[in-house]
């Protein structure tokens, strides 16, 4: 039986509304990897005709998200070992190149906007907030990409950490490596706001191998 998801408004665009509603529930695994993704059902659910669930499907198939499967139905992919090690190979050349790129770029604005992320997620760590603690782990990542200024690069680090933030809940790891995970991003900011880059890069590597080895081994 599908889960129950949220409500549609009329304010905003229904295929745009669909498809954010529909890629939560996906990253909050209400929606479980291998379900059917059927028009009919989500249009019922969401209380809105089919047209612009279908667009949200493409989108979501397009972003990998879902995928179509050999009876033709689309439903929610799946995330194996062999997929997270290839995702967390691009992402950590990804991040390491967007650390480096904050060298006499990075404002003391910036790195405080950092700091409330980093305060935020250490806040949900310590209530067992995982939902909360997940998205300020995804803010943390995508923060730094946009403070190069690369829109390519910082695009591209939220594909990859869309990605990571799925497969960090379905892994089961959060409750057990949150605290870890929080220091090793301590780290990578203190080295940022000290202007000692090659050490931030190497606390960031240093950090997305970890985050790896600990969502292989759960």
């Amino acid at each position: 039986m599908m889960s129950k998801l949220a409500t549609v408004k009329k304010t905003k665009k229904l295929s745009d509304q669909a498809y954010e509603i529909i890629k939560r529930a996906i990253i909050k695994n209400e929606l479980k990897p291998g379900e059917i993704l059927a028009e009919e059902k989500l249009a019922e659910q969401l209380e809105i005709s089919r047209t612009p669930i279908k667009s949200a499907l493409i989108k979501l198939v397009h972003e990998n998200i879902a995928t179509v499967n050999v009876n033709n139905s689309i439903v929610v992919s799946n995330i194996t070992a062999h997929d997270v090690q290839q995702v967390t190979q691009v992402r950590r050349c990804l991040e390491e190149l967007a650390v480096s790129l904050l060298e006499n770029n990075i404002t003391k604005k910036q790195i405080n906007e950092l700091k409330k992320i980093d305060e935020k997620k250490c806040e949900a760590a310590a209530e067992n907030n995982f939902e909360e603690y997940i998205e300020m782990d995804y803010l943390f990542h995508i923060k730094i990409a946009r403070c190069t200024k690369n829109n390519f690069l910082a695009e591209t680090v939220e594909w990859v950490n869309t990605i990571i933030k799925r497969y960090l809940i379905l892994s089961g790891t959060l409750s057990k490596y949150c605290q870890v995970a929080s220091q090793e991003h301590k780290d990578v900011l203190e080295a940022i706001e000290a202007g000692n880059f090659e050490t931030a890069i190497q606390a960031m590597s240093h950090h997305l191998t970890n985050v790896d080895r600990r969502m292989l081994i759960h």
